[in-house]
């Protein structure tokens, strides 16, 4: 291995996060600035290694737009697709076969790839990734993350182990300080 050319793809399944941190952490959220520092600290040569955020869009809820913004202010590339409204009042949103035809598609110039998901959609992915020779690192939801795909991955890494990568919600901070300090949010007792 030539550390000075090893290239490092990242790719980020944005939606899966966000759902799986609200089950497994409420009242916390995702700090993807640290993600990123912490990829960029293991990296051998910091200078290869792109960032790709894959989410669905819904253009109803405005904070997604910031959240995207702020996101390629920190060097992520952003793929995403509109939500479709089903029939059935339903929303889809996956983004699974773009994720993983955006890797296939990068492979032969990457040495590593590492999936931030927890969806066990993407093992057979990470079969052909490794057949092809790439090391493949997954970073998942802890006990939400598909036992076949930490299995398969050359290396798992539960989010909670990154320094700052989960953070407590501020809104949610102080609505919890309040109430368990006996507060009613503005100041006054309860």
């Amino acid at each position: 291995m030539h550390t000075s050319r090893w290239r490092i793809g990242v790719f980020i399944d944005v939606q899966n996060l966000y759902h799986t941190t609200k089950e497994l952490w409420p009242g916390y959220k995702l700090n993807y600035r640290a993600l990123r520092d912490y990829i960029l600290s293991q990296a051998p040569n910091p200078r290869a290694v792109t960032f790709h955020a894959f989410t669905a869009i819904n253009p109803e809820w405005r904070a997604q737009e910031q959240f995207l913004w702020a996101l390629v202010h920190m060097g992520y590339r952003i793929i995403s697709k509109p939500i479709r409204r089903m029939p059935d009042g339903s929303i889809k949103g996956d983004m699974d076969l773009e994720m993983a035809l955006e890797i296939l598609q990068m492979a032969p110039s990457l040495d590593e790839v590492v999936l931030v998901t927890g969806d066990g959609d993407f093992v057979p992915l990470v079969h052909q990734l490794a057949w092809m020779g790439k090391i493949v690192r997954v970073i998942g939801p802890g006990r939400l993350t598909a036992q076949e795909l930490a299995m398969v991955a050359h290396h798992f890494q539960s989010i909670e182990h990154i320094d700052g990568f989960l953070v407590p919600d501020e809104a949610f901070a102080l609505a919890h300080e309040a109430v368990t300090h006996g507060h009613n949010g503005h100041g006054d007792r309860a």
